[in-house]
């Protein structure tokens, strides 16, 4: 696994990690407790947020440990983490536990710590380019970025790569018009790029492997910033970050947290087609599904050019939200709220019942974000 230097990540403010204990299972060890590594069980899971029922979790399976979800404010606070490591430290924890044969939870914990402080990362983080970049674009893959379930008669015909599969014949994948030159444009505005999907570690990096930017397989290039999977999803109990637990932001579906790229969500977007994925709707472009079979058999232009220009108006929008940034000398975020899933919502309102026209209900937002609900 390729090793990174930490040390931005590592001076950066730990924000939200004062989290209160729990309710539901015991304390958290105290201060004098190594930082070092755990040497029980129950020092497992003072670090970990209490099981979802079966019923309830749908991707739920016979092995209680692949289910794990630690509390990450615990995670920084107790071994002194940035995010990214502690949410690395999730996904090294959940990959040794899916190993043969697999060690004891205390030991894959103590494992996976020791690797996140030797800055190994799975993800392929570059914390300096993401530290650097004057805005982060966080890209979702399945169904935003690229199709790959769909019919073979029709991926035979129309498709962009064809990745093998280890148990013979090969798997199609579509992957939307205009990725190269968005990945492109936002580098040249001085963005960063990540891809982060909620699918599983083999079969996405099997497609990334065999998915190129100018001849390097996008695993290797430098161009992108990360490259996380299902493993890097967290869930959040009410009590993190917050003195009052009443007023605490659960999540309860496996979620992306920007914060991990940028703490402050100051920087930071994600394109996504599916929010019940993401929490920090104020910095979520929500994209229509990009599906390879309705897109290669479609006989309506209409429908096709829409799915033509998809990314293309979302690399638009950045370019404007940059363009406001620089003249305003505002965060990127505040600069791309309108264009956001909380921010359309404004937008809509301002056009539909306030008589202004597209153009001023999006200046609008971005002179009075505050009238932009925090959350849905």
């Amino acid at each position: 696994m390729p090793r990174f230097p930490l040390l931005l990540l590592l001076t950066a403010p730990l924000l939200g990690c004062a989290a209160g204990p729990s309710l539901q299972r015991t304390e958290a060890p105290s201060a004098a407790t190594s930082t070092t590594g755990i040497a029980s069980r129950a020092e497992l899971d003072a670090v970990t947020i209490p099981a979802l029922p079966d019923w309830v979790d749908k991707y739920a399976g016979p092995n209680e440990e692949e289910r794990r979800f630690f509390n990450i404010s615990r995670l920084m606070e107790r071994f002194q983490l940035a995010r990214a490591q502690a949410v690395e430290l999730q996904n090294h924890y959940r990959d040794l536990i899916r190993s043969t044969p697999a060690p004891a939870p205390v030991d894959a914990f103590n494992t996976a710590l020791e690797r996140v402080r030797r800055g190994e990362f799975e993800s392929r983080l570059q914390p300096e380019k993401l530290v650097q970049a004057r805005f982060i674009v966080v890209f979702d893959l399945d169904e935003t970025l690229l199709s790959q379930y769909y019919p073979a008669k029709v991926g035979e015909a129309c498709h962009d790569v064809a990745v093998p599969k280890k148990e013979g014949g090969v798997r199609y994948v579509k992957l939307v018009p205009g990725w190269q030159q968005a990945f492109a444009r936002i580098q040249e505005l001085g963005g960063a790029v990540v891809l982060f999907s909620a699918n599983v570690d083999t079969l996405t990096l099997e497609n990334v492997a065999q998915w190129k930017l100018d001849g390097v397989p996008l695993t290797e290039h430098p161009g992108i910033a990360g490259l996380l999977t299902n493993s890097h999803l967290v869930l959040q109990e009410k009590s993190e970050g917050v003195s009052d637990p009443r007023k605490g932001n659960p999540v309860r579906e496996p979620s992306k947290d920007l914060r991990v790229f940028d703490e402050s969500l100051r920087r930071v977007i994600i394109v996504d087609d599916n929010p019940t994925r993401l929490f920090q709707l104020r910095n979520a472009r929500i994209f229509k599904k990009f599906e390879a079979e309705a897109f290669c058999t479609t006989t309506d232009p209409a429908l096709r050019r829409a799915f033509e220009q998809a990314l293309p108006t979302v690399v638009r929008e950045i370019e404007d939200s940059v363009r406001d940034m620089d003249a305003r000398g505002v965060t990127f975020a505040e600069a791309y709220l309108p264009y956001t899933s909380l921010g359309q919502v404004t937008v809509q309102f301002l056009i539909d019942s306030g008589g202004l026209d597209r153009a001023k209900a999006i200046e609008y937002v971005r002179r009075n974000p505050q009238a932009v609900d925090p959350r849905y």
